[in-house]
């Protein structure tokens, strides 16, 4: 065991070099953003319960108004998460009443009446709201699918702002820890596919000269744009286009041959961006379906997996140093710049984490592969008879995994599968779609009516 930490904290350390990404000045243990920070759901600072029972544990509930999967970000004292809320709005279905119903893969259909679009800033200590900020009041362009909501994209937050992003209106705001409004930019409603609704996160960068970057990606059926706002003010620094086409993806930081990119995962393709100037990269096409999931890297590669019905499920890894156009020539997936590419891996929603020697995707199982080699290790169903669509978080040697029941579940990091317990957080009849936060020794997870902080 004492090896096996020592190793991964050998990696994160390497992790950490590669990719760039954490807001600066914020407190180790802060989660500022969609999976944290530099470490992309690696959590090494963290000290969760590993267990706990019914009733123990749970240091604090707070009902949540309106629906939201966003998760939440932690920023020093103050826990800060989005909500939409609506006349009459019942909770979002789940898998059986949603996803995986074909009555539900029609046209979402338009609200008709206005929605409140909230950012809510709650104390992390006892959960009790401090304040509430609506930032919009009104009927959305378009519909989302029964399983969405109008709050999926996870806000980002600094020392001093924090940053809220409505797909479904298009808003990009900046509030400071009081509530107060410092800027606000509209990037537009676009249409998604079949109208399921928008899920791609901002994503919050401190370049090496000071310089924050606020990154907003809005992959629709009419357009897809990536644009880089400056986080102090919201000027616009650039923008890049690519080929239409609905995704869910978050973008992230890479450092390749010294150059921090903006790594996007779209409709068919992986494109990386410079951070500084949005000049195109590299790109891995060819794919046969979009993102639904968020990329990982260390800095070695960038490993991706996903996966659509009537898809392969491809995934690979694509390796430092690359440049230009990597797509493989049609019938193949090999290519100078992949370490290693294959099929039926991918992973559906949840985002794939890196342990270690090993990367890990998650849906109703779990695949373990070497992150090199792509060679599984294991494949294995979890337990608890339901679909996880949060992704997981990685504590030392364990990774957390909550599925859409509220079942977390916790394995034991490593070439062999071993859960090392299971546990419930929530009632019979909540649904946990949100990606859980980590700070210190608490567990924040969110649930279709509430946030828990779970602690020792």
């Amino acid at each position: 065991m004492a090896a096996n930490n020592e190793g991964i904290g050998r990696h994160l350390l390497a992790l950490a070099a590669g990719c760039f990404m954490m807001v600066s000045a914020v407190r180790a243990d802060d989660w500022p953003q969609f999976r944290g920070g530099a470490a992309l759901g690696n959590a090494s600072f963290a000290r969760p319960p590993l267990a706990w029972t019914a009733g123990t544990h749970v240091a604090w509930r707070t009902e949540i108004p309106g629906a939201g999967w966003s998760q939440p970000v932690v920023v020093g004292e103050r826990v800060f998460l989005t909500t939409a809320v609506m006349p009459g709005a019942g909770r979002p279905s789940g898998m059986m009443g949603g996803v995986v119903s074909l009555s539900t893969w029609g046209m979402g259909s338009q609200p008709t009446e206005p929605v409140e679009f909230r950012l809510l800033c709650l104390d992390r200590s006892t959960g009790q709201l401090l304040w509430s900020k609506t930032v919009d009041d009104l009927k959305p362009a378009f519909g989302k699918h029964s399983s969405n909501t109008f709050a999926t994209e996870t806000p980002c937050g600094s020392t001093d702002l924090v940053h809220a992003f409505f797909g479904a209106t298009g808003t990009v705001v900046a509030l400071d820890h009081a509530g107060n409004e410092r800027w606000r930019k509209n990037l537009g409603a676009h249409p998604t596919v079949n109208q399921f609704g928008t899920g791609s996160s901002p994503l919050l960068q401190v370049a090496a000269d000071g310089r924050r970057r606020l990154f907003v990606q809005q992959y629709a059926e009419d357009l897809a744009e990536i644009v880089c706002l400056d986080a102090a003010d919201g000027s616009e620094l650039w923008r890049a286009a690519r080929d239409k086409g609905t995704a869910w993806s978050t973008p992230i930081i890479w450092s390749n041959g010294g150059v921090d990119e903006v790594v996007t995962a779209g409709q068919g393709s992986i494109i990386a961006y410079d951070a500084a100037t949005g000049a195109e990269r590299w790109r891995y096409g060819g794919l046969d379906t979009s993102f639904a999931c968020s990329v990982v890297a260390d800095a070695e590669a960038v490993y991706f997996g996903t996966s659509s019905p009537g898809s392969k499920a491809p995934s690979g890894a694509i390796a430092r140093g690359c440049r230009g156009d990597l797509t493989p020539p049609k019938g193949s997936t090999q290519g100078g710049s992949l370490l290693w590419s294959k099929t039926k891996s991918g992973a559906g929603m949840p985002s794939p984490v890196i342990a270690g020697d090993h990367l890990y995707f998650f849906d109703k199982i779990v695949v373990c592969c070497d992150r090199r080699t792509g060679v599984e290790k294991y494949r294995k169903r979890l337990p608890g008879g339901s679909t996880s669509v949060g992704s997981p978080l990685v504590v030392g040697d364990r990774i957390y995994l909550v599925n859409e029941r509220g079942k977390v579940i916790v394995l034991q990091t490593g070439a062999e599968f071993k859960i090392l317990a299971e546990s419930s957080v929530g009632g019979a009849d909540e649904i946990f779609w949100a990606t859980p936060a980590v700070t210190g020794d608490a567990l924040l997870i969110r649930s279709s009516d509430a946030l828990y902080c779970i602690k020792e």
